[in-house]
């Protein structure tokens, strides 16, 4: 009885080394997604709301940009729009009183024509009823060509209105990201070209990470599948998500430490895990356990 029960027990460990063997872990290193602020319109910096280390929102407020300047340009514009404004209500009433000259002038060098054939009036004042005819005519074209000429001036002024509003909706910089603001590029004070990098946050709660597997453990891998991992000094195992995996062979990366590490090609494995607690930082090495 006693043979067959430690036979048993030998064979329980053989088992359990045997499964041990099974689980391979994969080191790999953490990395928190990055993001960067840049500012669209460069400028002089009046006031930055943020400060490294700070947790930002979506739409937080990051820096504002001196705007005066561009504010001054506005109003300048603004009022040039409203004198063509005037213009183009005078040009307007002479169009309707030119129409209204040339209505009559027409009506009356048909009177007159009638009036010749009938013999009642000379031929001397049908040719100057033709004259004032052909001025009235052409003070209505003069007067809608201008009307068509202050409405092309509004047109391009109400481009660089939008322009200069733009510019200045600009000035207000704002996070699109949620995070920890990570680097302050710049002071107050300062000079900020366009498209330079003011800020960079980073999203420390959501973590990556890649692993490299054979095509063997390949097989046994799908994404949405969870994983195990485990970091040094924190007792509890931590899940992460596979969320893609590599259509394309490669070769073993020199600094990848990994089970497959003889094998020349491997194919990426992309993990995702929470980080709600912040345990997990950006570079954290961890064993990553497949099943």
């Amino acid at each position: 009885m006693k043979q067959v029960l430690v036979l048993m027990l030998v064979l329980l460990s053989l088992a359990g080394c045997q499964s041990k063997k099974e689980q391979q872990v994969w080191t790999t290193v953490m990395e928190a997604e990055v993001y960067s602020i840049s500012a669209l319109s460069g400028g002089q910096i009046k006031q930055i709301f943020v400060s490294e280390g700070q947790e930002i929102e979506s739409g937080t407020l990051v820096a504002k940009l001196d705007d005066q300047q561009l504010r001054y340009s506005l109003e300048q514009l603004q009022a040039s729009m409203r004198e063509l404004e005037a213009q183009r209500s005078l040009y307007q009433s002479q169009i309707a009183l030119a129409a209204a000259d040339l209505e009559y002038q027409s009506s009356r060098q048909r009177r007159n024509e009638r009036l010749y054939q009938q013999e009642m009036i000379a031929q001397q004042q049908v040719e100057d009823g033709e004259i004032i005819q052909k001025k009235a005519e052409l003070q209505h074209e003069s007067a809608r060509k201008n009307l068509a000429l202050v409405t092309a001036k509004q047109a391009s002024l109400q481009a660089q209105i939008k322009s200069v509003q733009k510019q200045i909706d600009d000035c207000v910089i704002v996070s699109s990201f949620s995070g920890r603001v990570e680097s302050v590029f710049y002071d107050e004070g300062e000079m900020l070209p366009a498209m330079a990098q003011l800020a960079e946050i980073v999203n420390t709660k959501s973590m990556e990470a890649n692993i490299y597997v054979n095509e063997q453990r390949l097989a046994s891998l799908k994404p949405g599948m969870q994983v195990k991992l485990r970091v040094n000094g924190y007792k509890n195992e931590l899940s992460a998500q596979v969320v893609r995996i590599s259509n394309k062979a490669e070769f073993t990366p020199k600094t990848v430490l990994t089970p497959d590490n003889r094998t020349v090609m491997v194919y990426a494995i992309r993990l995702r895990t929470g980080n709600a607690q912040g345990i997990l930082k950006d570079g954290m090495p961890v064993n990553v356990y497949l099943p």
